[in-house]
C-alpha cells in the first residue's frame, strides 16, 4: 500500500508530460527555432532560367536539301535492319530525321526507349532470337556510358549488336553548353575493351565502307557487338559531289574443317 501511494500512476505521468511539452513550445528558444527560415536545398533559378524552362520553346527553321544523314540512311537500309532501338539525343538529330521522313519509319523503324541500356539490351534479346542484329543509336558520352553495361553483356555472350554512336566531333562548330560535355574526341575508347570493332568515319563514303564492314564482321564468328561514331555536322550538311558508292554486303563462309578428314 505504501508503494503505490509514493508511486506515479500511468495516466499522471502522461498528463504531467503533455502539460511540460504545452509549456515548452511557447518559450522564447523554441519560438526562435520556429521561424527560422530554412536554407534551400538548391540554387533558385533566376528569371532567364524560369523564362527558359516554361516560356515557350524557340522556333528554329532549317531546311537542308540532301543532307548526308539521308545517305546515311540508304546505307543502313541495305542492311535490312527491321529496328532501331534508341533513347532520342542532339549529336544524332539528322539521323533521326532521316530515319522518320527520309526512310518512312519502316525497315528500319524506330523504337523509343527510356533509357540506353534498355535500348542496348533490347538488341540483345532481338538476336538472340532472330539470329541477326538490330542497330542501338545511342547519344554521346552520356548515351555510351549508359549503355555501357548491356553493351558489355552483349559482349559476353557473343551476341551481334550493332551501335552507332553520335557525336558533336568538330569544337569549331560544336553546339554551346552541355554539347561539350556529350562530345568527345575518341568516343569508342570507352567501349573499346568490350566491342569486337569500332571505327569513327571521316566521310560521308568512308562511312559506307565502315557500315558494311561493322556488320560483316558482328556476324562473323564468334559474334559480338560493333560501334561506329558518327559527326553531327556529317550528318546534317548537304551532301557534297557524287553520291558515294555503297559496297555490297558479302558474308564470309565460316571456317569448317576438311569433309573428308571430317
Amino acid at each position: 500500500m505504501k508503494h503505490r501511494k509514493g508511486s506515479v500512476n500511468r495516466r499522471g505521468f502522461l498528463k504531467g508530460a503533455a502539460a511540460s511539452a504545452a509549456a515548452l513550445v511557447g518559450t522564447p528558444s523554441a519560438k526562435a527555432q520556429e521561424v527560422t527560415p530554412a536554407r534551400p536545398s538548391a540554387v533558385v533559378p533566376n528569371d532567364a532560367q524560369l523564362a527558359g524552362d516554361t516560356g515557350s520553346p524557340r522556333r528554329v527553321e532549317r531546311i537542308v536539301e540532301n543532307p548526308g544523314s539521308d545517305f546515311m540512311m540508304d546505307v543502313l537500309k541495305t542492311l535490312n535492319f527491321e529496328y532501331i532501338t534508341t533513347n532520342p539525343g542532339s549529336s544524332f538529330q539528322g539521323l533521326h530525321e532521316s530515319i522518320i521522313n527520309y526512310g518512312g519509319n519502316k525497315a528500319p523503324e524506330l523504337l523509343t526507349c527510356c533509357h540506353e541500356e534498355s535500348a542496348v539490351a533490347m538488341a540483345h534479346g532481338y538476336a538472340k532470337i532472330e539470329g541477326k542484329p538490330i542497330m542501338a543509336l545511342l547519344h554521346g558520352t552520356v548515351g555510351t556510358q549508359h549503355g555501357a553495361m548491356a553493351i558489355y553483356n552483349a559482349y559476353a555472350d557473343r551476341v551481334p549488336i550493332y551501335i552507332v554512336i553520335g557525336n558533336h566531333m568538330d569544337a569549331a562548330v560544336r553546339p554551346a553548353g552541355v554539347n561539350w560535355y556529350h562530345s568527345a574526341q575518341d568516343m569508342g575508347a570507352m567501349i573499346r575493351d568490350y566491342t569486337k570493332w569500332d571505327d569513327t568515319p571521316a566521310s560521308l563514303g568512308a562511312f559506307a565502307n565502315s557500315a558494311i564492314r561493322a556488320y560483316r564482321l558482328a556476324m562473323t564468328p564468334p559474334m559480338g557487338p560493333v560501334a561506329i561514331v558518327i559527326d553531327s555536322e556529317m550528318q546534317e550538311r548537304p551532301m557534297p559531289g557524287p553520291r558515294p558508292r555503297i559496297p555490297k554486303l558479302t558474308m564470309p563462309s565460316p571456317p569448317q574443317g576438311d569433309m573428308s578428314a571430317v
